[in-house]
Parts: structure tokens; C-alpha cells; sequence
């Protein structure tokens, strides 16, 4: 069996104040988590649980259904679900959150065009929401990025603004999944920030043992931990 790397801790240079790295690189770094989500099975995953639920949701509101999709990057995440539900004629609104400047300037081109979608300015970890203000709260590959006690934290604000449901999705860390990461950064992107973050992204993030426990200590009641092909870990649950 091959043995589990220690979890990193060194900062993603995503994360670093702005000024540190330029507009373009930023920009071209989440062209590329794009890339990733979409071949390497985020935007399906999130698909999947969303799908699931869509239908009960939709049956059980005379209104659209309510969305926060949080730390959302270019909302690559939200895109695809408005698209998907207009394929199958349900309606939805979408909150896109995000701390960062350049991601929320990021999203908000990316989502032009998308009446359905919001992008706002917002700190995870204190959202400007009231408790239960939405009915499927997300986050994507968001919670690698924090420590422990951080990721219990945002976990437990994501639960206190969802009424509903909520889909979390991270890598889940092992050598396979960062060796692979490594090569496709190497072979497919020059971006300095995605050379460096993916790769790392991989070491920050937790197996699914350590994120159902943080799920656990957050107060996330009856959600389920599952494994997605491409490494990734998904937490869903619903609140009633």
C-alpha cells in the first residue's frame, strides 16, 4: 500500500495579496482550474448531487431555486448548472461569492450573459446572508486552502446559510492523484501560479476520513462522504 503524504501547509500563491502576481496570470490560472473542472470531473460531480436534488426542490417552491456557490473563482460551477437547468426547464438563482478582487472581477465576465447569476464580494467565513437563506449552498475545491479549525469554521457557515442542501468538493490527498496533478500542470499549462498551486493542491487537501471528522465537528448532521473518480472527495446532506 502506498503510503499517505503528510499534509502540507505552505501557502498557494492563489491565495497571496493582490499585486503579488499579475491580472493576467491570475486570470490564465483560473482558465485553467476551468479546464480541470471540466475534465476532471468537478463540474460533473456537482452535477450529479445537484441533479439529485433539482426535482424535490423544485416541486416544493413556487419560485426558483436558491443557490450560493461559495469561493466560486471564474463561477464556472454556477455556469454550468444554469445551463443545465434550462436544459430541463427548472429554474433557478445563483449567489456567487468569492474574497478575492480579481476572482469576483473574473466570475463576473465569465458569467455575463447568465441573468440568472449573481456575483457579489464575500468573506466565506461570514457571510452577509441570514441563517437558512438558501436552498443548496457549494463550495469547490475551496477548504485544501485553510487549516483545520479554518475548514470547521467555513463548514459551519456554509451549514448556517443553507435551508436545505449542501455540496462541498475537494481533492482527496494521495501521491497517485499529486503525481498526476504534477505531469498535467507541466504538460498542459505554462501558468507559474497552476505549475506551483495544482501540484500543492493535492498536499493542502484531506483524505475523506479527515473531512468527514471536520464535517462531523462543524455540526454538518447527516451528511455523507463519497468518492469521486479523479480523486475527489464529495460531502452532500440534506437538512430535512
Amino acid at each position: 500500500m502506498m503510503l499517505l503524504p503528510k499534509r502540507r501547509q505552505g501557502p498557494e500563491l492563489i491565495d497571496l495579496p493582490p499585486g503579488m502576481c499579475k491580472k493576467s496570470e491570475f486570470a490564465d490560472s483560473l482558465a485553467d482550474i476551468r479546464k480541470v473542472n471540466r475534465y476532471l470531473g468537478n463540474n460533473h460531480a456537482a452535477l450529479k448531487v445537484f441533479s439529485s436534488f433539482a426535482s424535490d426542490l423544485a416541486s416544493s417552491y413556487s419560485r426558483p431555486i436558491r443557490i450560493l456557490d461559495v469561493a466560486t473563482g471564474s463561477a464556472d460551477i454556477p455556469v454550468a448548472i444554469v445551463r443545465w437547468a434550462r436544459d430541463h426547464g427548472i429554474s433557478v438563482v445563483v449567489t456567487a461569492v468569492d474574497a478575492s478582487p480579481l476572482a469576483v472581477h473574473e466570475a463576473a465576465e465569465y458569467a455575463h450573459g447568465y441573468s440568472e447569476i449573481s456575483v457579489v464580494a464575500a468573506d466565506g467565513f461570514s457571510l452577509p446572508y441570514e441563517d437558512g437563506s438558501f436552498d443548496v449552498v457549494l463550495c469547490n475545491k475551496t477548504l485544501h486552502h485553510f487549516s483545520e479549525n479554518d475548514t470547521v469554521s467555513l463548514l459551519r457557515e456554509l451549514g448556517r446559510v443553507s435551508s436545505s442542501s449542501y455540496i462541498i468538493i475537494d481533492l482527496r490527498r494521495s501521491w497517485l492523484a499529486w503525481a498526476l496533478i504534477f505531469i498535467l500542470t507541466r504538460v498542459f499549462s505554462r501558468n507559474r501560479l497552476t505549475r506551483h498551486d495544482g501540484p500543492l493542491s493535492v498536499l493542502r487537501s484531506y483524505t475523506d476520513a479527515e473531512l468527514s471528522l471536520l464535517a462531523e465537528k462543524a455540526g454538518l448532521a447527516g451528511c455523507e462522504v463519497t468518492r469521486e473518480p479523479f480523486w475527489l472527495t464529495v460531502v452532500t446532506g440534506r437538512k430535512h
